[in-house]
């Protein structure tokens, strides 16, 4: 094989290496992207129901001081009428008793609001780790593309090094987002 030929094979190994690393670079960003979206989705649901939870909590104090304030008066003796007497005890019950299910509402909510929250930081991983493989192969179509021009081994066994490391980066972020 004459070095014309061995540079024209080579020429054309760098443009199709480049080809498929532009379509793994073009995948590399679609992923990076729906990444970006999931991770936001998720930190919105978390903060919605973090203030959901919040609320339940002030709820559930609100509850919690109107049985106080009915026991105190109980307690005090200051309520002669029987009648009165027997309607603020049922209204203290009833207050007490509502907001040990506001309370388990709320805790349930905060539990999940802090998965949710979790769930946004893993995404939020995958999505750098994916953005470091875009980067990569970016890195690589270039390095593979002066190659071609230059006719140089060097930057194309660097730029399918890159593409290497791109792509083991690609898998890692799929891997990590689940």
């Amino acid at each position: 094989m004459t070095s014309e030929a061995s540079a024209r094979a080579q020429s054309r190994f760098a443009s199709l290496a480049a080809a498929i690393v532009a379509v793994l670079a073009a995948l590399g960003t679609l992923f990076t992207h729906h990444r970006s979206i999931q991770a936001l989705a998720a930190k919105n649901t978390a903060i919605l129901t973090q203030s959901r939870a919040a609320d339940l909590y002030t709820s559930y104090e609100s509850k919690q001081v109107r049985y106080n304030f009915y026991r105190v008066l109980l307690d005090s003796n200051v309520l002669v009428n029987a009648k009165v007497r027997a309607r603020v005890t049922a209204a203290s019950e009833q207050e007490n008793a509502s907001s040990q299910a506001v309370l388990q509402r709320a805790k349930t909510l905060e539990a999940q609001a802090n998965g949710a929250d979790e769930r946004s930081d893993t995404i939020l991983k995958s999505y750098e780790t994916l953005q470091f493989a875009t980067s990569a192969f970016e890195i690589s179509i270039v390095l593979i593309s002066i190659s071609a021009f230059a006719g140089t081994r060097l930057f194309l066994s660097f730029g399918c090094g890159m593409s290497v490391l791109g792509l083991a980066l690609f898998v890692a972020g799929l891997v990590q987002g689940r």
